[in-house]
């Protein structure tokens, strides 16, 4: 267990026992946290320690995390199976499943509200949160998914992903902005680091789509369910060759972007290496 693993669960730990608190726990545990190291990624590149973002990405966890858990229910694209293992529902039933989902998007406020940061750096941390987990961001994107017709071109099927998948990606980068402009004189371009959280969300959705044809579900450790679902993904619009080709171009596209960043690129740039290599 890394450093903010250990933070994580302690953190839950600190709850009242009940059935909630382990689906918390369950449903948080295997991870692949690639939010929160986004965040880590730029924070170190500031020049500044991991931990000092550990409240932000906490959050960030918890509102993939109960994101995750709807979005696995029978009402939305009712999978078995998620980080290889049982999805919560199929574990607690639907009903703690949705009360565990509310109580990880409740509890995510929290995460920033009692840290130590500045009043204002909690203000604006929970403003982009509620901006980019909301409905202008992943609620929106879900919205267009659930509702989307088989008639959607690629530029709608951008628009979903953009929200659904790029929203928390937004929040990452901006957040590891706004923590560092906080303790070092650093500017805040809002515009670029927000385009690069799309980039990255961009990127992590086509791979998903990718990976839900050419991997098994042992691979992904998730139910496969976009073909059961007949939902419109990147492959409606390009063969699986194209997509891959796509992706690499994609991949030098953010690389390109990065050139222009004013941090140290190169921890953002492993996970990008482990992204183009998962």
């Amino acid at each position: 267990m890394n450093n903010f693993d250990e933070y994580l669960m302690n953190y839950v730990a600190s709850f009242k026992d009940n059935l909630i608190k382990e689906a918390m726990i369950y449903s948080l545990d295997g991870g692949k946290r690639f939010r929160p190291n986004v965040l880590f990624s730029i924070i170190k590149g500031c020049g500044l320690e991991e931990n000092d973002a550990y409240p932000a990405a906490l959050a960030i966890e918890f509102i993939q995390s109960y994101s995750l858990i709807h979005d696995d229910l029978p009402g939305m694209d009712n999978d078995d199976y998620r980080r290889g293992k049982l999805s919560c529902h199929k574990r607690f039933g639907e009903d703690i499943a949705i009360l565990t989902g509310d109580a990880l998007l409740t509890h995510a406020f929290e995460c920033i509200s009692n840290s130590n940061y500045d009043d204002k750096l909690k203000v604006n941390l929970i403003n982009i949160l509620v901006k980019y987990a909301g409905l202008e961001g992943m609620i929106y994107g879900q919205l267009l998914d659930v509702t989307a017709n088989t008639n959607i071109n690629k530029e709608q099927l951008f628009e979903i992903h953009d929200n659904k998948t790029g929203g928390l990606f937004k929040y990452a980068c901006l957040a590891a902005m706004y923590i560092a402009s906080s303790k070092l004189d650093i500017e805040i371009d809002y515009n670029y680091y927000e385009a690069l959280g799309s980039k990255m969300g961009i990127i992590f959705q086509s791979q998903d789509d990718l990976f839900d044809i050419i991997k098994t579900e042992n691979e992904t450790g998730k139910s496969n369910s976009d073909s059961r679902n007949q939902k419109i993904t990147a492959l409606s619009f390009m063969s699986v060759d194209e997509l891959k080709e796509h992706i690499d171009f994609l991949f030098k596209d953010i690389k390109n972007y990065l050139s222009k960043a004013n941090f140290d690129t190169k921890y953002l740039l492993e996970i990008l290496e482990r992204m183009q290599n998962r």
